[in-house]
């Protein structure tokens, strides 16, 4: 049904913004600005003076203003609390736009039992994600300004596994072909798409350590190819990794990892493209390769602008469009290995 790939591409349209919404409301420094979940009451803004002073009186009780914030005017903190609103009210559209096409669609049969089980998972995963996202809030309302870096990249990831979820569910149903989203098929493209989650994951890391402020410069970092702070004998202390804001060891090494990642990503990125536009596979395993290695090739460089871009601060713009980026190059990573696993040579 017609009607059933629009909405499942619906599903994936808001999916993408919500993941960009949430680049922005991190980058901004938004995300601590609502310091309840009411799912249903929080839907519905400050309305009047009273209501905005009871929101700000509530921010002002946080580490974050008291650390980074304090003699915040008003209508800045309304500035950052749109950013975190705008965040869970989409959230919240996207559960409608969800749900009340499902309903519909079910009640006239048109769900076959496959696809009701890919949707379980695409809706289970959304409620991790919901569920982990104000775990991860929490986490930056006790003691640090910030959130947890780990508890963001965990719940960035869970974001990207509803998309990845869904997309498979889209490209299913638009093929009219069943085919497994898991085991290695090809073990080029499997090891690529491995890779590519390290270093989703490594990202989420880097960016909730703000790792980009401690070595903004590329190809070296400050002068030294890998910094030497990476060699101290700290590195194995559990406490440098959960106190990661005291000394700048974790964030180096991350940023060492993030850079590491993305070398051998782009280098298995080249060895996937060139078998698969050069050596064999059909028109479409080609057509997704050249998408999947001109997209690698902008995300590296999008990058690399935002690396040396972190002076002083984490450049908004490049920030969310390295986030994007992440998100399109996940999005044609897996449509070539879904047109790789249908024909696979």
């Amino acid at each position: 049904m017609s009607w059933i790939r629009y909405w499942l591409f619906t599903g994936l349209i808001f999916l993408f913004f919500q993941v960009v919404i949430g680049g922005i409301t991190r980058l901004t420094g938004s995300g601590l600005s609502i310091t309840k979940w009411d799912i249903v009451t929080g839907t519905i803004p400050p309305l009047s003076d009273t209501a905005w002073v009871h929101e700000f009186e509530l921010y002002k009780q946080t580490p974050q203003y008291h650390k980074i914030n304090k003699g915040m005017t008003i209508e800045a903190f309304k500035w950052i609390y749109f950013w975190e609103y705008l965040h869970r009210l989409w959230a919240r559209t996207m559960g409608f736009v969800f749900l009340i096409p499902f309903i519909i669609f079910y009640a006239k049969r048109w769900i076959s039992p496959h696809l009701l089980r890919r949707l379980g998972v695409v809706v289970a995963l959304a409620m991790l994600a919901a569920t982990f996202g104000w775990i991860m809030v929490a986490s930056g309302l006790v003691d640090r300004p910030w959130v947890n870096a780990y508890k963001l990249s965990f719940h960035l990831c869970i974001a990207f596994s509803v998309y990845t979820a869904l997309l498979w569910t889209y490209l299913e149903y638009r093929n009219d072909a069943v085919v497994a989203m898991m085991g290695i098929a090809d073990k080029l493209s499997f090891a690529v798409l491995v890779v590519l989650w390290v270093q989703l994951f490594l990202g989420g890391i880097m960016s909730g350590m703000k790792a980009g402020l401690f070595y903004p410069t590329w190809p070296d970092m400050n002068g030294a190819f890998i910094p030497h702070i990476v060699f101290h004998n700290n590195i194995f202390s559990v406490e440098e990794w959960v106190h990661y804001d005291r000394t700048g060891l974790a964030p180096a090494v991350v940023q060492v990892l993030h850079r590491f990642t993305a070398y051998m990503l782009f280098l298995l990125g080249l060895a996937l493209f060139y078998k698969r536009v050069f050596r064999a596979g059909s028109y479409a395993v080609g057509l997704a390769a050249k998408w999947f290695f001109g997209m690698l090739i902008i995300q590296v460089l999008l990058g690399i602008i935002t690396v040396i871009m972190c002076k002083g601060q984490i450049p908004v713009l490049w920030g969310v469009l390295h986030q994007a980026g992440a998100v399109i190059l996940l999005t044609v990573t897996l449509v070539l290995r879904f047109q790789i696993k249908r024909s696979p040579i």
